[in-house]
């Protein structure tokens, strides 16, 4: 009888009947962003680790609108903890005050909320990079390479407080060094971005840097000066992890990426959330995953980690 027991005890825990908490991570990234694969990954593998279940919730292309009814249905399930990326500070400021008042313990990633502090959203903490720096590190590194004559920053999600972030710690170096610096809105569609960013250069000549900002960018702006004959002319200087980064970094079609180690945003808020629930346990402020650089120093040694899923 005891034997019995024990195994129909098992097999309630294997099937989560006892699982403790359900945690939601919302995010203005679906699953055609091979980047917020990385952190779905990092999510589930914290909550099978820590016997939770969560929950990834992402528009397939970029809406605000969107995003935010995702935001507000997960709050209406009332979760033990809830992720959020804080894309738009001002659209989530009503809906998260609103989950962190229902007693909903918030974790902000990705995207903190920049405003001044006695207007932040109040929630526990922000795991991610800091997003003006990626992009201050990213123009200091191609400036170690060359001084561009022109430059565009490619943004493919206008109004996204992260991009806008790194596209100003960019165009902020680069302006006071003289460089003229434009943002070019490609959108998140692949070929119309590329079009848009070859009908740039084809109207200004010039330009001999192109600064990506995500994926969705970066693979184009890759397609577009190999099949144009760009290669060392155009210089690429890339935000974020895929393969086809790392061999365009090794084959010189790519001068530099930063890496924020998306992984870790994933994985850490669940951690967190599940010590917040179970001990009141929580980091404070930032924990930072980036930025740092790989190029042709350390490309190898990371290409290993983007293969495996963890970058």
């Amino acid at each position: 009888m005891k034997k019995l027991l024990v195994v129909a005890l098992a097999l309630l825990v294997s099937v989560g009947i006892f699982a403790t908490y359900t945690f939601y991570v919302v995010s203005h990234g679906g699953p055609a962003d091979p980047f917020w694969g990385v952190v779905m990954k990092g999510m589930k593998d914290a909550a099978l680790k820590y016997g939770v279940k969560a929950v990834y919730l992402g528009p397939e292309k970029f809406s605000l609108k969107e995003f935010i009814d995702l935001v507000n249905s997960a709050i209406v399930r009332r979760p033990d903890g809830l992720v959020v990326t804080i894309t738009n500070a001002v659209a989530l400021d009503e809906p998260l005050r609103k989950a962190i008042k229902l007693g909903i313990p918030v974790v902000a990633i990705n995207v903190p909320d920049t405003r001044p502090v006695e207007e932040r959203i109040p929630y526990l903490c922000y795991v991610g990079m800091d997003e003006y720096l990626a992009g201050v590190y990213a123009a200091r590194r191609m400036l170690q390479e060359f001084t561009p004559k022109r430059a565009i920053v490619a943004i493919h999600e206008p109004g996204h407080t992260g991009l806008e972030a790194r596209a100003k710690g960019i165009m902020d170096v680069l302006k006071k060094k003289g460089i003229p610096v434009e943002k070019l809105d490609i959108t998140t569609d692949p070929t119309k971005a590329l079009t848009l960013m070859k009908s740039y250069l084809v109207k200004h000549p010039d330009t001999d840097a192109i600064f990506t900002l995500g994926p969705l960018g970066a693979h184009p702006a890759i397609q577009l000066v190999e099949e144009e004959g760009l290669v060392g002319k155009v210089k690429i200087g890339a935000i974020d992890l895929t393969t086809k980064i790392t061999d365009a970094i090794k084959k010189g079609v790519v001068v530099f990426t930063i890496d924020q180690q998306q992984y870790l945003q994933g994985y850490l808020p669940i951690v967190f959330l599940y010590l917040y629930k179970e001990y009141g346990l929580i980091p404070h402020e930032q924990v930072l995953t980036g930025p740092s650089i790989v190029d042709k120093s350390n490309v190898d040694i990371v290409e290993k980690t983007v293969q495996m899923g963890y970058r």
